[in-house]
């Protein structure tokens, strides 16, 4: 994982993400700048994903993780860098496997620093599967 901080903004940052193959990682400090880092990725052409789904079906989204992480958003996260994903869908109780299309997609991790160190407590190590990372 490498790690952009200081002067570097966030709009700069997310200019790298399309056509990358790793999920980034956006690090707010408290809830006011994760709800600010949201604006600036909306404002940057990303949209907000709601479930694993969204993530296949729109270009350049993101999701905004917290404490209680859902396994099928770890395994997307840890599978998106090998062009294969299988997720288990509850709805219809059986697995689907779906292929990223890198070639204009970008995928972001928004998450505050208290959530992310609860995370990596649970197991989850969110800082060993994404990729690139911001954080003022």
């Amino acid at each position: 994982m490498s790690q952009i901080s200081g002067p570097k903004s966030l709009k700069n940052f997310l200019s790298t993400l399309p056509g990358g193959v790793e999920v980034g990682l956006v690090i707010a400090k408290d809830e006011k700048e994760l709800s600010n880092f949201a604006q600036i990725m909306e404002m940057s052409g990303f949209k907000r994903s709601e479930n694993t789904g969204d993530l296949f079906e729109i270009p350049k989204t993101f999701l905004i993780v917290t404490d209680n992480v859902d396994k099928n958003i770890y395994d997307f996260i840890a599978q998106y860098p090998t062009g294969q994903i299988e997720i288990f869908d509850k709805e219809v109780m059986q697995s689907k496997t779906l292929s990223p299309d890198y070639k204009d997609s970008a995928v972001a991790l928004l998450v505050n620093r208290t959530n992310i160190d609860k995370i990596q407590g649970n197991g989850f190590e969110l800082l060993r599967i994404t990729g690139p990372a911001f954080q003022l």
